[in-house]
This record gives C-alpha cells, structure tokens and sequence, in this order.
C-alpha cells in the first residue's frame, strides 16, 4: 500500500509537472516565433540599409563627375573668352601702323 501511494504520488508530481511546463513551452515557442519574425525584419532593413549606402556612393561619384564636367566646361569658356579678348584687343603693331584718324590733333 505504502508503494502504491509513492506511486501514485509520483504520477501526480509528474502530472502537475508537465501541466506547469506546458504554458512555459507554449510561451517559449510564442517568443521563438517573434524572435524569427524580428530576425527576419532585421536582415531586411540591414539589406536595405546597404542598398542605399550603395546608392548614396553611386550619388556621391555621379556628383564628382558632374562637378568635373562643370569644371571643364567653365575652364573651355575661360579659354575661349580669352582668346575672343585677343582677336579682339588690336596689337600693338597695327595701332602703330594704323594712319591718324582724321580731324585728330
């Protein structure tokens, strides 16, 4: 008799064992769950995240070669002006071989 209480005994701490284990697995598997969920949000923000610092590279060289276009261009019309105030500047040998202007003194 005294063996049939211990056992009994016994399949009720296992019972009452396995019945405060099974909300824990049930909360265990919940946070599992919400865990994968945030595992797989974060790897697509840190895909993003590359994405636009790659597209924040690919701005940056795009506006280095713009600038260097720019640069260019102005340099080109620097040049032609300056050719333009050349041909346009009379030298100092046509000035004096340049006839006085009538009515001059």
């Amino acid at each position: 008799m005294a063996n049939s209480d211990a056992q009994e005994d016994a399949v009720k701490v296992a019972s009452h064992t396995l019945a405060f284990l099974r909300p824990l697995d049930r909360k265990m598997d919940l946070v599992l769950e919400t865990q994968a969920r945030h595992t797989e949000r974060l790897g697509r923000l840190e895909r993003d995240v590359a994405e636009v610092r790659r597209d924040l590279t690919e701005v940056r060289s795009d506006i280095a070669l713009l600038e260097n276009k720019t640069l260019s261009a102005q340099t080109e019309i620097v040049l032609i002006l300056h050719r333009l105030e050349q041909a346009a500047a009379p030298s100092a040998d046509q000035l004096e071989a340049a006839p006085p202007s009538p009515g001059g003194t």
